[in-house]
């Protein structure tokens, strides 16, 4: 019982986070302005050259980061024990490299562009909380 809490937190928060970056991406590939409260410059950090990597928006990155940690999250992969350790695996390193990587865009916020995105910091907030979570199961899993 207490292992699907951990899984309902996990798709919950990738749930959320997948909401943030579905909002920044549209808003990149729209061209639109962001609603940015509490800062001053969320605009100045979608539309700065670091909001693109390889072609592709960020949040579109994130986007598909915070579906694919849902989708590990799903009962399906709980029923199947064969499957189980990889899903919960392969979230814990997709959390990890999603939490690795909003720190380095998190300091080119503070350090480079000087601005900072209500946002991306609430994303920031989320796969902070999501890599707790992963590495809570991680560990209950293999410990």
């Amino acid at each position: 019982m207490r292992r699907d809490v951990w899984r309902v937190a996990q798709q919950a928060l990738a749930l959320a986070g997948a909401g943030v970056a579905a909002y920044l991406t549209w808003a990149k590939t729209r061209g639109e302005g962001l609603i940015c409260i509490g800062f001053r410059g969320c605009d100045l950090v979608n539309n700065s050259p670091y909001a693109v990597l390889l072609g592709i928006p960020v949040a579109t990155w994130g986007l598909g980061v915070y579906l694919a940690l849902f989708l590990l999250g799903l009962p399906a992969w709980e029923r199947r024990e064969a499957l189980r350790p990889w899903a919960i695996t392969l979230s814990f390193a997709l959390a990890l490299g999603g939490w690795l990587f909003s720190m380095y865009l998190t300091a080119i916020e503070a350090f480079v562009l000087q601005a900072w995105c209500t946002w991306c910091v609430t994303s920031a907030a989320l796969i902070t909380l999501l890599l707790g979570v992963c590495g809570v199961r991680f560990y209950r899993a293999f410990r």
